[in-house]
């Protein structure tokens, strides 16, 4: 489940990025993203509830709210469609802010 969490912020990113000129948008490299999942099932019935942590490093100047909104809401469209949990949270937190003025090398990591 990790692993689908991690493609729905990469999938919000590369959507909520086109503006800034150096963005994923522009063929930069694939956004920076980590995910921690924490799984709790109820009962026999359903696939459990999750609580997902995603780290992103994004580009800026941005919108950082924005972005981290679309993160939120396309890992849990994500993981409910194609695992079937239920997500209570998810915990978006910017690990890096990368400026224009970072090398590709920096921005590749």
């Amino acid at each position: 489940m990790a692993k689908i969490a991690m493609q729905g912020a990469r999938e919000a990113l590369r959507a909520s990025s086109p503006a800034h000129p150096r963005g994923p948008a522009a063929g930069s490299a694939t956004p920076a993203v980590r995910a921690e999942v924490s799984v709790r099932r109820q009962g026999d019935d359903g696939f459990g509830q999750a609580q997902v942590r995603v780290s992103v490093d994004l580009d800026y100047p941005t919108q950082i709210g924005m972005q981290c909104a679309e993160v939120r809401r396309r890992v849990i469209e994500r993981v409910e469609s194609l695992a079937g949990m239920t997500i209570l949270q998810v915990a978006v937190r910017v690990g890096r802010l990368r400026g224009p003025q970072s090398s590709g090398k920096e921005r590749a990591r």
